[in-house]
Parts: structure tokens; C-alpha cells; sequence
């Protein structure tokens, strides 16, 4: 009864003790890393914030729409706070990766292996897509200024198209950077700026004609005017 026991319940009991106290080490590593990335990560959003301050980053989110873009998006807070939540989280899910690799579990080194990997490309696309942002909206305005300066009846939509096509554009490269359906994205993007670089012609075609009419007659007016008049001149002869 004695072995029965022994064998049934103390045996496997003591190995599993064993085994924990092994993997002890690990844990506390594990735990030790989680506090450090929350210190680090805190210290960092802490600097963040207090350099968003001396730019007066806010201010300047307001003058570019990158608030806009955000109250749009159902996100209430400011720029600044939101790019140091944002920054915060992204550092601590670095270290959660790393506390999961301190464990020494072979069946998660794979995934934070992964994770490492795919991680910065994500970083990269975002960062790719909201710097096409940012040149959407100087190109935007820039075209909108040029445009009524020509005093050009479509000067709105011709600014909003070049924004359009400048996000299309920087989103597929972005996505391209991430690694989602890359030959997808690049095959609609393609398509995607035909259409509209087809639609922008046929209507710059059809609205513009008559402005195209008047600055012929403006600039070729004249010349055909002076042949005429020639031509009447020798006519006799």
C-alpha cells in the first residue's frame, strides 16, 4: 500500500515540485522584466510629454489636422497625449515579449521570434504612412493655393484629389512595408490610381474646356488675327 502510494501520488507530487522550483528563477526573471519595462516605459512617455510641451506639438496637430484626424476617429485625446500612450504601450509590449522569452518555454520562442521580426515593419509602415500624411496636406494646399490663383472653378476637388492619391499612395506603401498582400495591394493601388487619374482627366477635360478655349484665344488670338489681316493684304495681288 506504502509503494501504492508512493508511486500514485508522492513520486509525481515531488517531481512537480521539482519542476517548479526549477522554472522559479524564470518567473522571477519574467517578473523582473515586466518591472523594468513599466519604469522604462514611464520614464519615456514622462520625456515625451514634457518635449511635446516645449514644441507646443498640440498647437501645431491643430494647424496640420492631425487633430481632426484623430476626433474623427473617435480617439478624444490630444495628439500628444495619444503618441505617449501610444509610445508607452508599444515599449511595454517589447518587454512582455521579452519577459515571455525569459520563461525559456520552447514553444513561445518561436512566436517572440515572430514578433521581432514583424514588429519593426509595423513601426516602419506606420511611420511611412503618416509622413504621406503629412505631405498630403502641404501638397493639398499647396495645389488649392495655385489653383484659385488661376482662378480655377474645380480648385477644391483638384486639392482634395491630390490628397487622395498621395494617402492611396503612401497606404500601399505601407502595407507593402507590413507585408500584407503585397501583390494585392500593389495590383489595386495600380488600379485604383488609373481610375482616378482617368476620372480627374475626363473632368478636367470637360470642365476645363472652356477655360482652355479662352486662354487659346488669349495667347493665339491675336497671331491669328495679324494672318488674317495679311492674308487680306496680298489677297489683290
Amino acid at each position: 500500500m506504502q509503494d501504492f502510494l508512493n508511486n500514485t501520488f508522492m513520486t509525481p507530487l515531488q517531481n512537480l515540485l521539482v519542476q517548479i522550483y526549477a522554472f522559479l528563477p524564470n518567473i522571477f526573471a519574467m517578473i523582473f522584466i515586466l518591472l523594468i519595462g513599466l519604469i522604462i516605459g514611464y520614464g519615456v512617455k514622462v520625456v515625451l510629454s514634457l518635449f511635446f510641451r516645449l514644441i507646443r506639438f498640440d498647437k501645431l496637430s491643430m494647424r496640420i489636422g492631425f487633430s481632426n484626424v484623430l476626433g474623427k476617429s473617435g480617439i478624444r485625446l490630444k495628439p500628444s497625449e495619444f503618441i505617449c500612450k501610444l509610445v508607452y504601450w508599444s515599449l511595454f509590449l517589447i518587454f512582455i515579449m521579452l519577459a515571455i522569452n525569459a520563461l525559456k518555454v520552447e514553444a513561445l520562442d518561436g512566436l517572440v521570434a515572430q514578433f521581432f521580426l514583424f514588429f519593426p515593419n509595423i513601426v516602419a509602415g506606420i511611420i511611412l504612412f503618416f509622413a504621406g500624411y503629412l505631405l498630403s496636406i502641404v501638397l493639398a494646399r499647396t495645389v488649392l493655393i495655385a489653383a484659385v490663383n488661376y482662378q480655377i472653378k474645380l480648385a477644391n476637388f483638384i486639392s482634395r484629389a491630390v490628397q487622395i492619391l498621395v494617402l492611396l499612395f503612401f497606404l500601399a506603401i505601407a502595407l507593402e512595408q507590413i507585408g500584407i498582400g503585397e501583390n494585392i495591394v500593389i495590383a489595386s493601388f495600380t488600379i485604383i490610381f488609373g481610375g482616378i487619374v482617368m476620372a480627374l482627366a475626363l473632368a478636367l477635360g470637360l470642365g476645363g474646356r472652356d477655360l482652355g478655349k479662352q486662354w487659346l484665344e488669349k495667347h493665339f488670338g491675336n497671331v491669328k488675327s495679324d494672318e488674317k489681316n495679311e492674308k487680306d493684304m496680298w489677297s489683290h495681288v
